[in-house]
């Protein structure tokens, strides 16, 4: 017997990951349990909902509080914003300075929720973010601008459900050396 209830525990594990990878950014911001696994929002300026971890922003005189930016050329609506806010980091055209959002949670799945423009001109809505966790890239997030002026809120740029249980540090990259000019607008993560 206790064969089958470990194939059946096996199986709800299973499930459980599919159906956390299908949740939407509006549910995935809530917490949820099931067994012991819960959801936790890392807001990008109040941080931790737990435990209150915040985001190191790197260079900091390059990051923006998006929200409350004159100077910034991003105007999103903070209604569609979680708890209103975000950051605005920019890394120009040709730089080999490049912006960096850095925030350590301890799981096995990270999420990162960002605003996104297509727009060519102010905002330059070109995306261009690279993944770190725990020192090794794990992925990247492109968009080229189009043209289209509109924001899309809660975007899943990066999802990893198959981290190692254990601390982690998450790093994003904004831009590449060199290269072209690259937008992040900030929103939060969660982790399970």
């Amino acid at each position: 017997m206790r064969p089958l209830v470990h194939r059946l525990d096996a199986l709800l594990l299973a499930l459980l990951f599919a159906l956390l990878s299908s949740l939407t950014a509006s549910a995935l911001g809530s917490i949820v349990t099931s067994g012991t696994l819960v959801n936790v929002t890392i807001d990008d300026t109040y941080g931790d909902e737990l435990f209150g971890t915040q985001f190191l922003y790197a260079p900091a005189d390059v990051w923006n509080v998006g929200q409350s930016c004159a100077a910034c050329t991003a105007h999103p609506n903070p209604a569609l914003v979680h708890n209103g806010t975000w950051h605005d980091g920019t890394t120009q055209a040709g730089s080999d300075q490049l912006t960096t959002a850095t925030v350590r949670f301890e799981g096995v799945a990270v999420y990162v929720f960002c605003i996104v423009t297509r727009s060519s001109t102010s905002p330059d809505g070109n995306s261009d973010m690279t993944f770190s966790i725990d020192g090794q890239e794990v992925g990247r997030f492109v968009q080229p601008p189009d043209g289209d002026t509109t924001y899309d809120y809660n975007v899943p740029v990066y999802v990893n459900t198959s981290l190692p249980p254990g601390p982690h540090q998450l790093v994003i990259l904004n831009g590449q050396p060199n290269g072209n000019k690259s937008l992040i607008l900030l929103d939060y993560v969660v982790y399970t």
